[in-house]
């Protein structure tokens, strides 16, 4: 998909991967960016930012651990040509089996049920205007083994089989859904590890592997985007290793 000219909504926006990808649609000719996410100072930021770039920006405070608002919220603002999928949460502490059903529910709805609803309003209105793109950001921790945080790794695990489920979308619908991988990533989210700062396993990783930026990832997700060609449910790992930026592209049946 050509960029220029479209409309966009990114989720998770206040920041990090999702501020990165908003500020580089805008640069790349976007008309207008929806901005959505539960940290407003951040919001506003990253609106600037959008602006600044040449797009215009709306500002859209929602908890996407609220469905039926998530739902709601979608249905009168979905119908936009490109949906990033972004925002995402971790477990913190205490970590599974410690964890509370309350904080279970939270993380399993922002980063899985949301996700859902807002990619079924949104391709259904996309097929209706002609077609769009979808990219939901998964994690690498989706191709491993195993993860320290055994319900951000569960939730990353569903969203790369529901990417996956969506392949057929693209010849139904003409809705492309992909999945954005992501490595390691210095943003925000790695300071709701521990309490009130990085855990201890946070740091550990961070100490043993090279972190990529968000632009290293905005820039995967714009690969995406404008890569028609691609077929539903491909996805991409984006990694630093030396110094350098690397890619790993996958297939909805790639194991």
């Amino acid at each position: 998909m050509d960029i220029n000219a479209k409309t966009a909504i990114v989720t998770g926006s206040a920041g990090g991967i999702g501020r990165a990808t908003a500020v580089m649609l805008a640069a790349r000719g976007a008309a207008e960016v929806a901005l959505v996410d539960v940290n407003e100072a951040g919001l506003a930021e990253t609106a600037r930012l959008v602006e600044a770039a040449g797009a215009r920006a709306s500002v859209h405070r929602l908890d996407l651990s609220d469905v039926a608002a998530t739902e709601t919220w979608f249905q009168a603002h979905g119908d936009v040509d490109i949906l990033h999928n972004n925002a995402g949460v971790v477990s913190g502490l205490p970590q599974f089996p410690d964890v509370d059903a309350a904080r279970i529910a939270w993380i399993v709805n922002v980063n899985v049920t949301s996700l859902i609803a807002a990619t079924q309003i949104a391709a259904q209105a996309m097929k209706a205007r002609g077609g769009g793109v979808i990219v939901n950001t998964v994690s690498t921790v989706a191709l491993g083994t195993g993860f320290y945080d055994a319900m951000y790794a569960t939730t990353k695990a569903a969203v790369m089989m529901f990417t996956r489920c969506c392949a057929s979308l693209k010849e139904e619908c003409n809705v492309r859904v992909a999945g954005m991988l992501p490595g390691l990533v210095d943003t925000p989210i790695l300071d709701t590890t521990g309490a009130g700062g990085k855990s201890e396993w946070m740091k550990t990783v961070l100490a043993n592997n090279e972190a990529c930026r968000p632009e290293d990832i905005a820039e995967g997700v714009m690969a995406l985007i404008g890569d028609d060609s691609l077929a539903g449910g491909d996805w991409v790992a984006v990694r630093r290793l030396n110094g350098k930026v690397e890619y790993q592209w996958g297939h909805a049946d790639t194991v």
